[in-house]
């Protein structure tokens, strides 16, 4: 998955395109996923043949479409899962990165932080998020459980960490690549959830390590 930097970065961008919207409640939502202390936040499939793997997008309109046309914490979260899918892809697919040798997953973590500060410069991000009250009473919050403040407490220190070491895999081209590549698609998505048609495909853009 990207990191709360990356996708901090992508919605940014696309928030230009819902200036009237909340802001916060739209970043909030991008990142909230990630939050997640219990619970399937991501809505992971194993499709059928157990070689594939993908997030349930169809399963989360169906549950919350009227809300993602009206609150932006909704569709902030629903961009967050098509992020995702984007960047399972291209870690996968098209950079072939492989997980399973013991300490990549370490070692892709810190290329993010070593990552960070070149995208909080680049896109001019902030940490200020804030959350917003009554929060827990949401409808989201009746599938998963989520440590909100703690999560923001770490997404202000990845503005403050000094990150260590040398890239291993994920460069600094890669996370511009990455977020150029996410943004015309969550654009396109964002238009279908207002038409109600031409909806990203969850199951040909499924992953495979």
């Amino acid at each position: 998955m990207g990191s709360r930097v990356m996708h901090l970065a992508i919605s940014s961008i696309l928030y230009e395109k819902l200036p009237s919207r909340d802001k916060n409640r739209f970043l909030l939502g991008a990142i909230l996923p990630d939050a997640a202390a219990e619970g399937n936040s991501h809505r992971k499939l194993v499709l059928p043949g157990g070689g594939k793997k993908t997030y349930d997008l169809t399963g989360f309109r169906g549950q919350y479409m009227e809300l993602m046309k009206s609150d932006p914490l909704y569709l902030g979260f629903y961009l967050h899962l098509l992020q995702d899918l984007v960047f399972r892809r291209f870690v996968y697919v098209t950079h072939r990165w492989d997980p399973l040798p013991e300490g990549n997953v370490e070692r892709l973590h810190n290329d993010y932080e070593l990552c960070n500060r070149h995208i909080i410069q680049k896109y001019r991000l902030s940490p200020d998020i804030e959350i917003p009250s009554l929060i827990e009473s949401e409808q989201l919050f009746s599938d998963c459980r989520y440590e909100i403040k703690g999560f923001l407490a770490e997404l202000r220190s990845d503005f403050a960490r000094e990150a260590k070491g040398d890239i291993f895999f994920f460069r600094r081209e890669m996370a511009d690549e990455y977020i150029s590549l996410s943004v015309p698609i969550c654009l396109a998505e964002m238009t279908a959830v207002q038409t109600g048609s031409g909806f990203a495909d969850e199951i040909a853009m499924a992953w495979e390590r």
